[in-house]
């Protein structure tokens, strides 16, 4: 076995996938015939099976045998949340031996790699950025710029993020952004609720309430995704800009 390298090849929020890469080297020709592995995750054997190679190996020039294999952190909502608010690694390892026959002889070659697989992070909400402005006595403008903090080393899938926009103690808007969406690793996805203050959508005293210029604002919803559901609250003020 000249040489072994363990890598993680895919990491979402409830699994991982392991990648083992090995070169074996011969002074004669050889065959790597199959592999014998375990997936040990923190001590604990979690798989283990056999994988066909059929790898020729010739003289003076190494060949390459690869065993992927793949895992959950978790199995629960409960079991992520906790996992997540432990932080931390958990150590991983791709342990066994490959069968390699030369001429009439079989030969075991044993091999393991282990690493540490950092533990997945439930993702945030904040608000990014809010931008408005007064287009008349009775009429407004707000956009929310909604922020899905992503603090892992690989990108995340929304289901959805929705929302409950209330603007001076009325609900004003409704709606659901980012289903189906990747956020990024190591960044903040920002989705846009849009919402317009008006008769139609506050009442006959909107302008009352845009002439303050200063407006009490409640945004509600939840961040959803595969395993996690997290309600979340925003709350501050509106400061109209007068569109020219």
């Amino acid at each position: 076995m000249a040489s072994q390298e363990l890598t993680v090849a895919e990491q979402e929020l409830t699994d991982f996938k392991l990648r083992l890469s090995g070169q074996v080297s011969s002074p004669v020709p050889a065959t790597l015939e199959k592999a014998f592995y375990e997936l040990v995750v923190e001590e604990k054997v979690v798989k283990s099976g056999e994988q066909p190679l059929g790898v020729a190996v010739q003289p003076g020039a190494p060949a390459q045998f690869e065993i992927q294999q793949s895992s959950r952190y978790v199995a629960s909502a409960l079991e992520l949340e906790a996992m997540s608010a432990r932080g931390g690694a958990l150590l991983a390892a791709i342990r066994g031996k490959v069968l390699a026959r030369v001429g009439k002889k079989t030969v075991e070659l044993p091999f393991a790699r282990s690493r540490e697989i950092r533990v997945p992070r439930l993702p945030q909400l904040k608000l990014h950025e809010l931008d408005a402005a007064r287009y008349s006595a009775d009429e407004a403008n707000v956009i929310f710029y909604l922020g899905v903090v992503n603090p892992n080393p690989f990108s995340i899938r929304l289901s959805g993020l929705s929302y409950a926009v209330s603007v001076g103690g009325k609900q004003v808007s409704q709606g659901e952004l980012g289903k189906g969406e990747r956020v990024s690793p190591s960044a903040t996805g920002v989705f846009e609720a849009q919402v317009s203050i008006n008769q139609e959508t506050y009442g006959p005293e909107v302008g009352k309430l845009i002439k303050a210029l200063v407006l009490p604002y409640e945004v509600k919803g939840e961040l959803n995704g595969e395993l996690f559901q997290q309600p979340y609250e925003l709350k501050g003020e509106i400061k109209l800009n007068v569109s020219k």
